[in-house]
């Protein structure tokens, strides 16, 4: 199973809206062929791996996402893998999307196919979290991104933020835009940067279009701005609008990931409503200072400790000379 999660990262970058899936076979304890999911509309990793064996008869698949039942933009893999003569197939993780959700699983059951279920498990949901919770929730997986100082600001009290951190940090942040399927800012950032907002990288190859969403509802942002005229898709949002119904719509447009990246107000409010999932924050050695320096949160203030908007520590990493803090909410 660590050998099918190994291989499925191979689509990060490729498969989205689908999920990461790794397949491997094995029969007296060794491989005899693996496969792992490229991209929608092509073979799923169990029909890849199945493809590459000339023998499967009497195998055990382990496949690192329950296998779907369904006619989608492939057909069932329960029927390929029922064909197959497999024996026995251990999955790490069900699959909640509503047209697998469990059924995969109760066919190859019924069709004589010994399952085991829950092998390395958390690996496979943590590989997978994005594409999980969107299915689950019907919106976007949202990701909190910030470059911010020791002391949390994103930048002086005269707006000045280029560039906080290092340039390893800048390369980490553009290497997670292309694991993403739209990135969203406020109008504030636009008009007084002008950023590009790219997955410039050239890694994703995905069939979901990559997305800017500007919130701009006091309309700060010109008709010149690089987002509005370089040809990319944006949605230019010039109205006061609910971030939970935008990202209800957003996921409905196709969108089951969202990276954000400020500024201090849209952070504030993702936060405050309790809206994301993940968060990951450059934090540059240094301080700036500054009580009106904006500040990864500027809402309310918490009285109390116990009103605090909490988080865990996942991981901390040194990139170049900034730490990489990943969170989750708690």
């Amino acid at each position: 199973m660590r050998r099918a999660l190994e291989i499925a990262e191979r689509g990060r970058y490729s498969v989205s809206p689908n999920p990461m899936v790794g397949c491997v076979l094995v029969r007296n304890g060794e491989i005899i062929a693996e496969g792992w999911h490229q991209r929608a509309g092509e073979p799923h990793a169990e029909v890849k791996a199945l493809q590459s064996c000339a023998d499967p008869g009497g195998a055990t698949m382990y496949v690192t996402l329950e296998p779907c039942a369904h006619q989608g933009r492939t057909p069932p893999c329960t029927h390929v893998i029922q064909r197959a003569g497999l024996e026995r197939v251990v999955i790490a993780t069900a699959d909640p999307h509503d047209v697998v959700n469990g059924r995969g699983i109760t066919e190859l059951r019924a069709a004589g196919v010994q399952i085991e279920t829950g092998v390395l498990e958390a690996d496979a949901r943590a590989l997978n979290e994005k594409f999980l919770y969107s299915v689950t929730a019907k919106k976007p997986f949202v990701c909190l991104k910030a470059a911010m100082t020791l002391d949390g600001k994103l930048a002086t009290v005269a707006r000045d933020s280029h560039w906080i951190t290092s340039e390893a940090a800048r390369q980490k942040s553009l290497q997670m835009r292309e694991e993403y399927d739209a990135i969203l800012v406020g109008g504030g950032t636009v008009s007084e940067d002008d950023p590009q907002l790219t997955r410039r990288l050239g890694w994703n190859s995905a069939i979901t279009p990559w997305t800017r969403v500007v919130l701009d509802r006091d309309q700060r942002v010109p008709p010149t701005a690089r987002v509005l005229t370089d040809g990319g898709a944006t949605l230019h949002l010039t109205r006061d609008i609910d971030l939970e119904e935008l990202l209800v719509d957003l996921y409905a447009r196709g969108t089951t990931s969202l990276i954000v990246e400020g500024g201090a107000f849209i952070h504030s409010e993702f936060i405050r409503r309790r809206l994301w999932q993940k968060l990951i924050a450059f934090v540059a050695p240094m301080v700036v200072g500054g009580a009106d320096a904006p500040s990864i949160f500027a809402g309310e203030p918490a009285r109390r400790l116990t009103d605090a908007y909490r988080f865990r520590f996942d991981r901390v990493e040194l990139v170049d000379r900034d730490l990489m803090i990943t969170g989750y909410p708690m």
